[in-house]
């Protein structure tokens, strides 16, 4: 049994069901983010845990206690809102401490416990400041103390970090996650931010349009999507269509190439089908005879555009009417060629995988390569 518990959740507003038949289970001490665009449901999911929303129907259970409709005060859970919400005519200290008066804490555990949150987030010496005197960053910390300063069962956590500028966002993403690790509290996150969610969670839930469409570690997200959406919201992906020639070897056509994977084509002989391959499984191929590797793909095509992103450099090539991308480390000594350019990449028949069955993903065209290079 998980330390929290969702049930079959549904939330409806009216008409519109934003929640539908939402089950999940949370271990305790983990570090869960709900992922996903916006409208999936990730926020309306975390305030009903919250006790801001009461579900439509289905349960949540918190320690095996169902807290369905028990109010937020009883949950004794921290939150942590995006837009901070500290109180403006309160110092640091006692905007962290004023959830420990409303318990009626004694004053010596209180001036106790702010002293441990001002250490815990590093702020120390700003403890007699007001809020206006802080960065967005450092208002986020004190929030983030706060919330945890009385001792909450779990801690909430709604995109707290989007307001911030990307710098900012890694620092304290970072120091989240280094806290969480350091109480072993037990944390949900909600994030539209891939690599935000990636980096710092045990696990990961991909909401879409109400449902959770796979619940996973980032690795399991990453590289073993369930679902045709998760394969396409997660990093970028690479899509490669056609009929299946050989089943048994796995083996697919494309405009004419023979492409490998390693997933089970059983039964789509003759079906068209579409492989999946990450950008950085390509690499650029050193040997003119494909067959020298016998479990390596390769495919020729020519140079459509170079996109420098810093640590990668994004080559975009044209596979017939097909796009790819190859993502390689930069460094000083990379060559980098030009538009119109021939280019040979090979990739490992086992990062080639079949799309799971899911709604269609379109193909990128010509008229998508700018949009889906940024």
């Amino acid at each position: 049994m998980g330390f929290i518990e969702l049930h079959e959740v549904t939330k409806s507003f009216g008409n519109n069901t934003v929640i539908k038949n939402l089950s999940l289970s949370v271990e305790e001490g983990s570090f869960l983010s709900f992922l996903g665009g916006s409208g999936c449901g990730k926020t309306t999911t975390l305030r009903m845990i919250a006790g801001f929303e009461i579900p439509t129907a289905g349960q949540i259970l918190i320690e095996g206690k169902d807290v369905s409709r028990v109010p937020p005060a009883k949950r004794n859970l921290g939150m942590v809102f995006q837009n901070y919400a500290l109180f403006p005519n309160m110092t640091v200290r006692k905007n962290i401490a004023f959830g420990l008066k409303i318990a009626k804490i004694t004053k010596q555990e209180i001036h106790k416990r702010v002293d441990e949150m001002l250490a815990l987030i590093h702020m120390e010496s700003y403890g007699d400041r007001y809020p206006h005197q802080l960065s967005g960053g450092q208002q986020q910390r004190v929030a983030l103390a706060r919330a945890i300063a009385v001792r909450p069962k779990a801690l909430l956590l709604d995109e707290p970090l989007s307001a911030l500028d990307a710098k900012i966002r890694v620092q304290l993403r970072d120091d989240i996650r280094n806290i969480q690790q350091e109480l072993g509290i037990t944390t949900i996150y909600v994030t539209h931010d891939q690599e935000e969610a990636m980096s710092i969670s045990d696990r990961i839930a991909v909401m879409r349009n109400g449902r959770i469409e796979q619940t996973g570690t980032p690795f399991e997200i990453y590289n073993n999507p369930a679902t045709s959406y998760v394969a396409s919201f997660i990093g970028t992906l690479n899509l490669l269509e056609g009929p299946v020639v050989d089943a048994a070897r796995g083996t697919v056509e494309l405009n004419g190439t023979m492409v490998r994977t390693v997933s089970d084509l059983r039964g789509l002989e003759g079906k068209k089908v579409k492989l999946t391959v990450r950008p950085e499984a390509l690499s650029v191929a050193r040997d003119a005879d494909a067959g020298s590797y016998p479990d390596v793909n390769t495919i020729a095509g020519t140079v459509e555009m170079v996109k420098f992103l810093g640590s990668t450099v994004r080559f975009v090539m044209k596979f017939g009417e097909t796009f790819m991308f190859m993502d390689r480390f930069n460094n000083s000594q990379l060559v980098l060629p030009k538009k119109g350019d021939p280019i040979r990449v090979s990739f490992a028949i086992d990062a080639c995988r079949l799309l799971p069955e899911g709604d269609a993903i379109a193909m990128p065209g010509s008229g998508d390569v700018e949009e889906m290079v940024h």
